[in-house]
């Protein structure tokens, strides 16, 4: 397994939701081959893509939602060298300059089947010049850009389609035992950028605590617990006078007040886990706020953290990329909870029951596209995360299959991969069907 590899490309900055930000990626690539602007623009996007990216709020857009806006804000301001925080630097100027490229109809879009579950291609036009750019694969992987029909650039690396790079296949074999010693593995440096991950994240944290962004779902539990504002920075604390008591409700408030924050399009990134950034809330503030709380060290916290990226990445290896299932609970939730009884000096075993509890427990969530409502679905599979490594700690366990889930890690991933691309088909199809006309 080539740990250095994996975090890499799995555990990186992201600004805004990922979906809207590999089309705005994929536009801002296009339009490097453009002398100006371009007068058109249309979008082929995979179902996924476009789900995650119809209802999202678009960073730095004033409250405005979407993938054709990003596109705009790709093709019109966007930097393609900041891969997934290509939209960093766009100014009021530009987002008034992308909303009427799109109100006078000249961005479209449209679904493609027989592509990746990742999979943006950007077109754009104007007289004398038509560019296309995929980004497909990974969100931040431009995969081909072609203009006036000829190849411009080609990525080098074989993957393609849904196929896996090396170290996700390792994931994919691994037993829970190998993520273990794996996260053991991590060396000074990668540890600072996994603890600088807890810090980027439980700052997003603190501003959603201390104002009601989008649904105001971590602002509103906060209020109830007393936990309203940040010290400083909220690089030192978010949730200032955690007690044991409390910990599992301060999880979840804080954990959703980050996504409240990251749906509603703030302008600030966070660090992602498996191409996600709600999936990186999950997997890292639960952690990072128990180890404050108990008093552990940085490199405990850093291994912990490292445990829950690897067991995420190991369940989205199974599952594919994008999915019908919420993979902020099935595989974000499953790598807290084995993060939070790492801390607590449980056992690898106990870690791996950790991680079954949490399929048992929110296997059936569906995604219906990244939205505010999603603030809820992070604060819950936080909870569980909690309630999960609280279970494997202190309760009997699991002794053998409940349902589908089994407390061996690989044959409950072999069930979850099968009910994710096989029982759950139906579901987006009819996800999309509803989006595409609209709910009423």
């Amino acid at each position: 397994m080539d740990i250095a590899a994996f975090f890499a490309a799995e555990v990186k900055p992201a600004l805004g939701c990922t979906e809207p930000g590999a089309v705005a990626l994929a536009a801002a690539t296009a339009a490097r081959h453009l002398p100006a602007p371009p007068e058109r623009i249309h979008l082929r996007l995979s179902a996924n893509i476009y789900k995650n990216g119809q209802s999202v709020g678009i960073p730095g857009a004033q409250g405005l939602r979407g993938n054709m806006l990003a596109s705009a804000l790709g093709a019109l301001a966007g930097d393609a060298d900041m891969g997934l925080q290509s939209l960093a630097a766009v100014t009021p100027g530009d987002v008034a300059a992308a909303r009427a490229l799109t109100e006078r109809g000249a961005v479209t879009q449209e679904i493609v089947q027989d592509v990746p579950t990742v999979y943006a291609e950007a077109e754009l036009y104007r007289p004398g010049h038509l560019v296309v750019a995929v980004v497909a694969g990974r969100h931040d992987r431009v995969a081909e850009v072609r203009h006036n029909g000829q190849v411009v650039y080609r990525a080098e690396d074989a993957l393609g389609g849904d196929s896996l790079p090396p170290y996700m296949a390792d994931l994919q074999r691994a037993a829970f035992d190998d993520l273990w010693a794996w996260a053991d593995r991590i060396d000074d440096a990668l540890a600072r950028d996994l603890l600088r991950g807890a810090d980027m994240n439980l700052a997003v944290a603190g501003q959603g605590l201390a104002s009601p962004w989008g649904l105001a779902v971590g602002h509103t539990l906060g209020h109830a617990l007393g936990v309203t504002q940040c010290d400083g920075d909220c690089t030192d604390t978010c949730a200032p006078d955690i007690g044991a008591r409390d910990l599992g409700a301060r999880v979840k408030a804080t954990t959703a007040a980050a996504a409240d924050v990251r749906m509603a399009g703030a302008n600030q990134p966070v660090m992602s886990s498996a191409g996600s950034g709600n999936h990186g809330l999950t997997a890292i503030i639960p952690p990072a706020l128990a180890a404050r709380a108990w008093g552990r060290s940085d490199a405990e916290l850093a291994r912990a953290l490292a445990l829950s990226h690897l067991v995420t990445g190991a369940v989205k290896a199974r599952t594919g990329r994008l999915t019908p299932l919420c993979g902020c609970a099935v595989a974000a939730g499953a790598g807290a909870a084995a993060a939070l009884v790492r801390l607590a000096d449980g056992t690898p075993a106990q870690a791996e029951q950790a991680v079954a509890l949490v399929f048992s427990s929110v296997m059936g969530m569906i995604c219906d596209g990244a939205k505010g409502g999603c603030a809820l679905k992070v604060g819950t599979a936080a909870a569980e995360a909690w309630s999960a490594a609280q279970l494997a700690l202190h309760g009997p366990g699991m002794t053998g299959a409940e349902g589908i889930v089994s407390p061996d890690f690989r044959a409950s991933l072999r069930s979850l991969g099968e009910v994710s691309s096989l029982g759950f088909a139906a579901v987006d199809v009819a996800i999309i069907r509803l989006l595409e006309r609209g709910v009423q």
